[in-house]
């Protein structure tokens, strides 16, 4: 099973460099994949199949996982009946290293930082007590901001670097590698899509900046991302316009404009399809979290 590179919409702009998502779907399937993003999982609910590098193994709730970067991976399990009343729902919290360590250089030795990065392309299970703290601090972020959540990152950070109660989950580091010509595609578009996300972009000049033909583009950008182009730029734009939410007070008019949409009822379907709630309930909800 050969695994396919995976491009994460919340990086594409490169304005944090941490993510963390509650994932809730009728069943866990996705392509076996990696990406440049380290990723620590928490299965809240649902039983499956993990596979991470060589590790073939069954999951289920209370599983606790840390996939390092560029580590192919998936989650799967069978979809169940009435699925949409019992889903199955992770808590994951996506890592840029690079950024990390960049961004903690001024404050601390990130030697440690970057050599558990290294080590992380092993894969690893987190277990015992520190499974626990790791799971609490997991599900707090998602209803955090500002201070409250990065001290709770720094938290999880800190729990990782200590060695106690990780069990890894292959001998050897698994780096997964594409050509050097997609390599050299990606890093053109994201650059393109980073400067012009909040401008309208054809099918046609985002396959001109990869240097592919229109037909061959889709193709290759389905496969990188297992999305629509189209798609992949609503789920950029709408990540740029929570950003703004949660941190200007801008009419919501205004956020959907500086984040790429001509069309605020086009801005709000795009924002409710993502994230269930409209951009007015979604600036109440974080205005009232600590």
């Amino acid at each position: 099973m050969k695994p396919t590179f995976a491009l994460l919409p919340d990086f594409a702009t490169s304005q944090t460099p941490f993510v963390v998502k509650e994932i809730i779907r009728p069943a866990f399937a996705t392509d076996f994949h990696f990406h440049d993003e380290c990723q620590l999982v928490y299965i809240r609910s649902g039983a499956g199949t993990r596979i991470v590098g060589d590790s073939i193994e069954h999951f289920e709730t209370g599983d606790l996982t840390f996939v390092g970067p560029r580590v192919p991976h998936v989650w799967y399990s069978k979809p169940k009946p009435n699925d949409v009343d019992n889903p199955d729902v992770s808590v994951a919290l996506y890592i840029n290293p690079a950024k990390i360590v960049d961004h903690l250089k001024f404050f601390v030795d990130t030697q440690s930082l970057k050599s558990f990065f290294q080590q992380s392309t092993r894969g690893l299970s987190i277990v015992g007590v520190k499974k626990e703290v790791m799971t609490n601090l997991l599900q707090n972020m998602i209803h955090q901001k500002n201070v409250s959540l990065l001290a709770s990152f720094i938290q999880i950070l800190d729990l990782l670097l200590d060695s106690e109660e990780l069990v890894w989950l292959n001998d050897a580091s698994l780096l997964s590698a594409y050509s050097n010509d997609a390599q050299g595609r990606v890093a053109q578009l994201m650059d393109f899509i980073q400067q012009n996300f909040r401008t309208e972009i054809t099918l046609e000049k985002a396959a001109s900046v990869a240097g592919l033909q229109l037909h061959s583009f889709c193709r290759f950008f389905k496969t990188l991302t297992h999305r629509t182009f189209s798609d992949f730029i609503n789920e950029v734009r709408i990540g740029f316009a929570c950003q703004l939410l949660q941190q200007t007070d801008l009419p919501i008019t205004q956020v959907a404009f500086e984040s790429g949409y001509s069309n605020i009822s086009y801005f709000n379907r795009s924002f409710r399809k993502i994230h269930r709630i409209t951009p007015r309930e979604f600036r109440a909800q974080m205005s009232t979290l600590p």
